[in-house]
């Protein structure tokens, strides 16, 4: 057997199986579930009735069991096995378990108190269904990860040297993993289980109120007339969805079958159209308002407030998508596309008008954003508007038939996100079991020689790693947990722009080669080579990986400081962006850039990183001043030798 047969063999155990869709019986038992669930979870998140640890129970006793109902054991099975009911039916009992004893672990001493037999026995039994459960909805990246660290924590006091660390023993472990909050029942199932769960369920209804078509008209009549009109709009588009949806392969699912094919008649080719629909959706997870369950757990992670998160997170998210439009300009000129067909453009008055009740909801959670409540009043708020802005809507209102709809998609679309987050909890707590952060904190401080900027590059490049086939999630949390420790405690960088250094890479591992799910998405969509279409995502999001070491050391454009700096960071970062894209275009409308001005260019754009105003102003006036000449030269170079001699 060869090596790539075993790592086939590899991929095809740890890879993730078939999604099943609830049929007959089951999709109304799915369909109870959840509305229960959307209940539940909305009166506890805006009362506060639980603790986190009941709270979490029993969520978990409402979607473990839809879980395994909607996955198969195995990738060659279409269908769902004895196994899966078997393990749906265990995973009931074990949440029952744990939210019937939640008053003995609240007055729980570890070390002290004892496990019982139902303990070890639901405690083994919960932790093996959720690697499990990762193992059929993430994949292969989180789950491989997931059993070399559990593997590490049983057998790492064997080891020698550094990584070495001492035994720990299994009940203790067990207590760390299900009887703590230091684990499964942790912050980042928490956050699933209360705000993130809110936001998808709001995500969903207003999809099914008509946002979604709000969204593409308004895209369709602010860039439908321009140049390459349907690329741009597809920008447009995707970003706005994005920002409710907050996952970059939804996002691709929803608006790609509409987009793709529109950017696919003016002459885009497959993988040129496929890349921009992957680009723009994957910066969902940045752009405010609701930014997936990233920001959420940021917020429990820092303790900033979920509103404030999404006011430093707006500009630079806005410079993610600037470095996208700006390279799809670039090309529309080079290639001269088509712009929108007329009869698919509504124009902006008649985009309003439509669709105005779907402004509705968009104005409550800005609204209730702006105005400082708690992110599950934001969500729950913002939720019952859509429903209330529905019945408004000619497109109908969302009756019972809708709502139960909108409650079990919301179900079946947390899936592989409570896997995530409950790995993720695992992960964390190994990680603190054995102390591996600070070992890692060694050996990249060995790695970049102690110093910040080889450290950041390092950083970014595991979180890409990393990231191969996680969610934004799961690849957040692993960087909270390794490289957060680093930079705030032994470079003493400010927390914000920290994280939100490391939700940008995180977000950049979806259309990150060789395992890109938003590419490979988009790829499907637009009958593509996946490997061709991601390279291109990658350059087209060229803010993402920019940006992020800019706003580390100005972090005016998170604002941050005065006004006069908000504005001067904020400025340099756009220029920035645009030298950026410029050098990996390589072309001015239609005429190649010659290598020694892209080099300056890259130089230009470097010594704006570098937070020195007097650099930064004098790299900016080189870049915008060398772009007129560029843009000058090459218009006139695209004009008959009589017009051009007389410009």
């Amino acid at each position: 057997m060869t090596v790539f047969s075993i790592i086939g063999r590899v991929f095809d155990v740890l890879g993730e199986t078939r999604r099943v869709p609830p049929k007959g019986a089951l999709k109304a038992y799915v369909g109870l579930v959840s509305v229960i669930a959307a209940f539940l979870v909305t009166y506890m998140a805006l009362y506060g009735i639980a603790t986190q640890h009941l709270q979490i129970s029993l969520f978990l006793v409402l979607l473990l069991p839809i879980c395994f109902l909607t996955t198969t054991v195995s990738n060659k099975v279409d269908h769902l096995t004895l196994i899966d009911y078997f393990f749906a039916l265990f995973s009931f009992a074990a949440s029952i378990w744990f939210a019937w004893n939640e008053p003995r672990y609240a007055n729980w001493m570890t070390g002290f108190s004892e496990p019982d037999l139902g303990d070890i026995v639901f405690g083994t039994g919960l932790l093996f269904l959720c690697v499990e459960l990762c193992r059929r909805t993430v994949g292969f990246g989180l789950t491989a990860i997931l059993l070399a660290l559990l593997a590490y924590s049983a057998f790492g006091h064997l080891l020698s040297g550094a990584f070495r660390h001492g035994k720990v023993e299994y009940l203790y472990f067990l207590e760390m993993q299900v009887i703590g909050i230091d684990g499964i029942f942790g912050s980042p199932l928490y956050v699933a289980a209360s705000y993130a769960f809110l936001f998808v369920l709001f995500g969903n209804f207003y999809v099914m109120s008509g946002g979604g078509k709000l969204f593409f008209d308004l895209a369709a009549a602010i860039t439908g007339r321009m140049k390459g009109g349907p690329a741009k709009a597809c920008v447009f588009s995707s970003g706005l969805y994005g920002s409710i949806s907050g996952s970059p392969v939804a996002d691709v699912a929803t608006t790609g079958p509409i987009s793709i094919p529109i950017m696919k008649r003016i002459g885009m080719s497959a993988e040129r159209a496929g890349a921009i629909e992957a680009s723009a959706s994957t910066g969902g997870s940045m752009l405010p308002p609701v930014m997936g369950a990233v920001a959420f757990i940021m917020s429990n992670f820092t303790g900033i407030p979920y509103n404030l998160i999404c006011q430093y997170a707006a500009l630079p998210a806005l410079g993610y998508y600037l470095g996208i439009f700006l390279l799809v300009h670039f090309d529309a000129m080079r290639f001269d596309l088509a712009r929108l067909p007329e009869e698919e453009i509504v124009g902006l008055r008649r985009a309003i008008t439509e669709n105005w009740t779907a402004l509705i909801p968009l104005g409550a959670l800005i609204w209730l954003l702006v105005a400082g409540y708690s992110a599950a009043y934001v969500a729950a708020g913002s939720t019952v508007s859509v429903v209330i802005a529905s019945w408004l809507s000619k497109d109908g209102a969302i009756g019972p038939s809708k709502f139960v709809e909108a409650c079990a998609e919301t179900c079946l679309s947390t899936v592989s996100l409570t896997a995530a987050v409950a790995a993720a909890g695992i992960i964390i707590g190994c990680i603190e079991l054995t102390g591996l952060s600070g070992k890692f904190t060694l050996l990249l401080f060995e790695l970049s020689g102690g110093a910040l900027v080889p450290s950041l590059i390092i950083a970014a490049a595991i979180l890409v790693l990393l990231g191969m086939g996680m969610p934004t999630t799961g690849v957040y949390i692993m960087g909270v947990a390794l490289l957060a420790p680093v930079f705030i405690g032994k470079f003493n960088l400010p927390t914000m722009p920290v994280h939100m250094f490391l939700l940008f890479y995180a977000c950049m591992s979806a259309i990150t080669p060789p395992v890109a799910v938003a590419a490979f998405a988009a790829a499907a969509i637009a009958q593509a080579n996946p490997f061709k279409l991601a390279p291109y995502a990658c350059k087209l999001a060229v803010g993402g990986f920019v940006l992020p070491f800019f706003f580390l050391f100005n972090t005016g454009i998170l604002f941050q400081g005065s006004w006069m700096n908000i504005l001067s960071d904020t400025f340099i970062g756009a220029v920035l962006t645009l030298a950026s894209a410029i050098a990996l275009h390589g072309y001015m409308i239609q005429q190649r850039i010659h290598p020694a001005f892209i080099a300056v260019f890259v130089v230009a754009g470097l010594v704006m990183i570098y937070p020195d105003a007097r650099l930064q102003y004098a790299a900016a006036a080189v870049v915008i001043g060398l772009f007129a000449i560029l843009h000058r030269a090459a218009r006139l170079a695209g004009k008959p030798p009589a017009m051009a001699a007389a410009a």
